[in-house]
């Protein structure tokens, strides 16, 4: 009976990582810096200044209550991923078609980092925030990854926490 039981109980384990990526087109683009207000602005029929400071009011040190992060959002950070992050990580967060580089960049997905029911948790995703705003260093102080605190909203960065959670 135990036979039987063990592979159900790891392929649920497995399957309980964060929501599947949106699939976007090639037409969906990313909106960095200033274009990320009015874009947002428009999507939520709000101006572009209560965009900025329904930005400003995401927390940074842990994830967004439920439910903050839309479509839009999701969107926007498959784009992003897309775009951005799948150069050095792949469109998979498996290295896939990614350059070869030292030390080699963080693999997401089924057999590198995944968040689900026994891994990752609040504290996992406010790391992985703190690493794509602040970037990644190498003890000897080269930067492995630049930081996108500065060129990006805190709402898309959380966008690419949850991104990164459903690779």
């Amino acid at each position: 009976m135990a036979r039987r039981v063990a592979p159900l109980v790891l392929l649920l384990l497995a399957s309980c990582a964060g929501p599947r990526p949106p699939v976007i087109g090639p037409d969906v683009t990313p909106h960095p810096g200033e274009a990320w207000f009015a874009y947002r602005a428009a999507s939520l029929g709000i101006t572009e200044q209560e965009a900025r400071a329904r930005d400003a009011d995401l927390p940074t040190a842990g994830p967004p209550a439920e439910g903050t992060l839309d479509l839009t959002v999701a969107r926007e950070a498959a784009a992003l991923w897309r775009d951005v992050c799948a150069a050095c990580h792949g469109l998979e967060g498996k290295l896939e078609g990614a350059p070869p580089m030292e030390p080699k960049p963080k693999v997401w997905g089924t057999f590198g980092v995944r968040m689900g029911f026994l891994f990752g948790g609040d504290k996992m995703r406010a790391g992985i925030y703190r690493s794509i705003a602040e970037g990644k260093r190498a003890p000897d102080g080269q930067v492995t990854m630049p930081g996108w605190g500065a060129a990006l909203s805190r709402e898309q960065l959380w966008g690419l926490v949850q991104h990164i959670e459903g690779l």
